[in-house]
């Protein structure tokens, strides 16, 4: 089933939640100014679902691909392809990408851990997804811990990563935060997977299961950047970009009763350390994807800057542009070459794991690389504009080349000024794990016994 826009926001006003801007609780929270880009971006996703959507044999139906469980190295193709459109003609996070990457690593873990333990945390899953699948569920995950003293473990600190509490006959009690949730505010299911590897003794924190809409006990805490500042103050198009920064917030479990029917791993470290090792490199090999649709965005917002300052002819400028474009079209391969290259995991399939962590690596330097042309390109303006509530005293000086308008230059002016002050650079950095994250996995998987043979036969080592 493939859900109208809508009809998603319909649902989603529907829940009772615990949402908190600047210490006050959120009542109509749907239409809070903070709140409504987010939902707008996610309502997104299903306007142009029908587009990417796959035939799941679960359902018998069509469903969004960000609910699908990737069968082939053609879906992970069709499903990148996806999210790169979103990433460009949102210009900010779609938010449903981890959900469908906690749905590709819990999958394979839990069919691993059944077939281990005789247990029926499978069946569990599958009954979810049939739920998510039919009613196009708008899936998030939550995964980092706030970690506290970074050079403690886990048990020494227990009050900072989410664990398990009580075991009850129907199910468990979790107490915990799980920070930088990018979207989970306007989800229907959050999965809440672990955040790291655990040890003997941990095992408290090796827990996975799904958060719902009725759960009790939940609050979420938004982050407070100036883009938002923004929104708050109104107008048309102050805060640069309509669907808003990329929005997280800290999710807060007090307590909370899950059933055993959302909960799929349970103190087993090796399905916990599973779902992680399966996680990172999908989210990591997506979000290379989605920074080629970012670089996209910026590269017409440069084209755009170009044209409105009366600059579209000079070589250098649109050198730069091209850089851009290259980038993009870069991260984007190594995204396709991973899906080609990648495995078969009891049924899921997954990215190749050196690729996908490369991927990461080389997207942040383009990223990075693509907004430094952004800024060059657009010159002191995005950073010193006065707002747009000031364009009736200004607007003359303001305009540039006479085919466009004041107020059209001091848009696209907003937009720039929206990738280079938003918290997107952060994201890119730090979304699915730090680029030094991806450099440690990538010591483990690059098999330099190789390349050093291949020197030593060059020299006759």
């Amino acid at each position: 089933m493939l859900l109208k826009p809508e009809e998603y926001i319909e649902r989603l006003s529907g829940y009772k939640r615990d949402i908190y801007v600047l210490g006050k609780k959120a009542e109509d929270f749907v239409n809070h100014p903070n709140i409504r880009p987010t939902v707008e971006a996610m309502a997104f996703t299903y306007k142009i679902a029908e587009k990417y959507a796959p035939h799941s044999e679960l359902v018998g139906e069509k469903v969004n691909r960000l609910n699908y469980v990737n069968q082939t190295f053609e879906d992970l193709i069709a499903r990148y392809e996806y999210q790169r459109e979103l990433s460009l003609r949102l210009a900010t996070c779609n938010y449903r990408c981890t959900g469908c990457d906690a749905i590709n690593a819990i999958y394979p873990a839990t069919k691993a851990l059944d077939e281990r333990e005789g247990t029926d945390y499978h069946k569990r899953f599958l009954e979810l997804l049939k739920e998510i699948q039919k009613n196009d569920y708008a899936c998030t995950a939550a995964l980092t811990d706030v970690k506290g003293d970074r050079g403690k473990r886990p048990s020494e600190q227990k009050d900072k990563y989410l664990r398990v509490v009580e075991k009850r006959e129907d199910g468990i009690v979790v107490r915990g935060a799980k920070i930088c949730q990018s979207g989970a505010f306007a989800a229907d299911v959050n999965f809440v997977l672990p955040t790291q590897t655990f040890r003997q003794g941990e095992e408290e924190f090796a827990v996975v299961f799904a958060a719902m809409p009725e759960d009790e006990g939940i609050k979420y805490i938004l982050q407070n950047t100036g883009v938002q500042a923004k929104q708050r103050e109104g107008g048309s198009f102050e805060a640069g970009n309509k669907y808003g920064d990329r929005t997280t917030c800290m999710v807060v479990f007090d307590d909370v009763f899950i059933p055993w029917e959302r909960v799929f791993v349970f103190e087993d470290l090796k399905a916990a350390r599973d779902v992680v090792s399966y996680f990172a490199p999908s989210h990591r090999c997506v979000g290379a994807a989605c920074k080629a649709g970012f670089v996209d965005s910026m590269a017409g917002a440069a084209s755009l800057m170009l044209k409105t300052s009366g600059l579209e002819n000079v070589p250098v400028l649109q050198q730069k542009v091209a850089e851009m474009v290259a980038v993009s079209e870069a991260v984007f391969a190594i995204s396709v070459g991973a899906a080609v290259k990648g495995a078969n995991y009891n049924g899921c399939w997954l990215p190749n794991f050196q690729m996908a962590n490369a991927g990461k690596v080389i997207g942040v330097d383009g990223f990075a690389k693509a907004l430094m042309n952004l800024v060059d390109i657009s010159g002191g303006i995005v950073g010193t504009s006065p707002s747009e509530f000031d364009l009736e005293m200004v607007g003359d000086f303001l305009q540039a080349s006479e085919k466009f308008t004041a107020e059209q230059r001091l848009k696209i002016v907003k937009f720039i000024e929206f990738w280079a002050t938003s918290s997107h650079l952060v994201g890119a950095f730090h979304g699915g794990g730090s680029p030094a994250a991806a450099l440690v996995t990538l010591r483990f998987l690059m098999g330099m016994e190789g390349r050093e043979e291949a020197v030593k036969n060059c020299i006759d080592f």
